[in-house]
């Protein structure tokens, strides 16, 4: 199952964490993705089926028996509506064909092809206290209160600012962020108490609870099947 990153021109850097691709010669069946705060386009280049899949609160479980090959594009969090010009709430936890938004995606799937295109499409548009408060947050911010006070803007306008462009409440983002966290450090054997302490959760329970929302499976079953 190759998975390769590309890292975006210099142009396209502050709205882009990478461009990927996948391919699948002998596909194992179940693909659990997990959310990361992210949107994507994904281009698959067996079917020529192009989609955007929006941020995403909950897994995205599928099934693969075929040979599969995808090019996909990453956008930061908080990026991607200046690329599709909608907020980006209306695509959360969803696939949506990608015609249905850019009528002038290239028809040739290369990275050089997206990258012209979508130099092409980008209107900027950014809050750059919407930017602080991703920043803040992906690095460990635990109270949203505090966020929006350090960047001067109320809990609900900075509310409102993330549906529009990063797809989700600052509080759900926030739980991602902490639960990409959790699996970046995990040791071999956990102890889930004490995961649990060191990033924040009330307690095990809580943690436990966070793992069947946003990775689908308990933590210590999800830990073992993925090792």
């Amino acid at each position: 199952m190759p998975y390769r990153e590309i890292a975006p021109s210099a142009a396209l850097r502050p709205w882009i964490e990478c461009f990927w691709t996948r391919r699948d010669d002998a596909p194992s069946g179940i693909t659990r993705v997990l959310p990361d705060g992210c949107a994507d386009f994904i281009f698959d280049l067996h079917s020529g089926e192009a989609m955007a899949v929006g941020t995403m609160t909950r897994p995205l479980v599928f099934e693969s028996r075929e040979p599969a090959e995808y090019v996909g594009v990453r956008f930061r969090p908080g990026r991607a509506a200046a690329f599709l010009r909608i907020p980006l709430a209306e695509l959360t936890d969803a696939r949506v064909r990608l015609a249905d938004l850019w009528r002038d995606a290239p028809e040739q799937i290369t990275i050089p092809a997206l990258e012209d295109a979508l130099l092409q499409r980008l209107v900027p548009d950014r809050d750059p206290r919407v930017d602080a408060a991703v920043d803040r947050i992906a690095g460990g911010a635990a109270r949203i209160d505090d966020v929006a006070r350090e960047i001067g803007i109320s809990r609900q306008h900075l509310a409102r600012q993330f549906q529009h462009h990063v797809g989700v409440s600052p509080k759900m983002f926030a739980r991602v962020m902490r639960l990409r966290r959790v699996l970046a450090s995990l040791p071999h054997d956990p102890d889930w108490a004490g995961v649990a302490a060191q990033h924040g959760y009330y307690d095990q329970s809580h943690l436990i609870d966070d793992f069947r929302e946003l990775a689908g499976d308990t933590p210590n079953a999800f830990h073992f099947s993925n090792r």
